[in-house]
């Protein structure tokens, strides 16, 4: 038995496919670069980290030889990964808790507080290499801006780039810089909270301490949650900063599995060693944000969900 489409549906059926087309071509352009440049490198970077590459030969499998070597012989991969983490567990609360304290401030009625978030947003416009080599002068341990205002306090010279424990120090002292667009998704977060809560507590008596503790802070936990993802992804790849100001120095303090990838890869030219330590950075990445998500049950609140 045939089935007879009708003129009209026949009609509809085309007109759905023609949308079809015209949504998939002006798709198009997403698609092409989803698939060119994100999951064919990474696919492709997967199959040389079991290889032997050096973009001069043909790629000789390996198996696991590059990871099984990373992981037991390669100090300098150990002493990176030490480097990274311990950026990523102080530059990260650092970098969240500076956010939350300038939203607080550009979330009074101040006069003219239009102009002052725009001075905290300005520098996030600036390239990092331009801030990096701004921050070399400032650190500068004989004539920097830093020293010479510490100096007006008799306080005397520090090595900030110098110094292997300090310098580390110094790289994270710059997520100062960049705390404008943190404060930014803060700001948003306390536009979004309902006044209401905060006149009950003032007619109950409530401190602005208790305040803060008891109804700004969980109310913002689910922009907490978003920061902390992304604060943490961007401080495990960081990479300008060592490779500008100390050049992973001093005492290698500040050689991060970032630039161990970039001296692998494009300076010795072993692709299948660098690919193999950027899939064991992805696979760190992706534990520590999947712990994050795992926790986030217990201590993320949205304003209106049942308990």
């Amino acid at each position: 038995m045939t089935t007879t489409i009708l003129p009209k549906h026949r009609h509809r059926l085309h007109k759905k496919i023609r949308e079809g087309i015209f949504g998939y071509l002006f798709a198009s352009p997403w698609i092409i670069g989803f698939f060119g440049f994100t999951i064919i490198p990474l696919l492709t970077s997967l199959f040389y980290s079991f290889t032997n590459y050096n973009t001069l030969n043909d790629p000789a499998f390996v198996g696991f030889d590059n990871y099984l070597y990373l992981i037991m012989n390669d100090q300098v991969f150990w002493k990176a990964l030490g480097n990274t983490l311990f950026h990523v567990v102080l530059a990260t609360p650092f970098s969240i808790i500076l956010g939350i304290l300038v939203a607080l401030v550009l979330n009074k009625p101040i006069r003219g507080i239009g102009i002052w978030r725009t001075i905290f947003y300005l520098p996030n416009v600036v390239s990092s290499v331009a801030m990096a080599l701004l921050w070399v002068w400032i650190f500068n341990k004989d004539f920097g801006l830093l020293n010479q205002f510490l100096g007006l306090f008799g306080i005397t010279e520090i090595n900030w780039l110098g110094d292997p424990q300090i310098a580390k120090i110094s790289l994270i002292l710059l997520g100062a810089w960049g705390a404008g667009v943190t404060a930014l998704f803060f700001l948003g977060a306390l536009k979004s909270i309902p006044h209401e809560l905060y006149e009950a507590a003032d007619i109950a008596g409530t401190s602005k301490f208790s305040q803060f503790f008891h109804i700004t802070l969980p109310l913002i936990t689910g922009t907490i949650l978003f920061m902390l993802v992304t604060t943490v992804i961007g401080a495990f790849q960081v990479f300008t900063l060592s490779y500008i100001m100390t050049g992973g120095g001093p005492e290698q303090s500040t050689y991060y599995l970032g630039y161990y990838l970039f001296d692998k890869g494009i300076m010795e030219k072993q692709m299948g060693y660098a690919s193999a330590i950027s899939w064991i950075l992805f696979s760190i990445v992706l534990l520590v944000v999947w712990a994050i998500f795992k926790s986030s049950k217990k201590w993320v609140f949205y304003l209106g969900e049942n308990s």
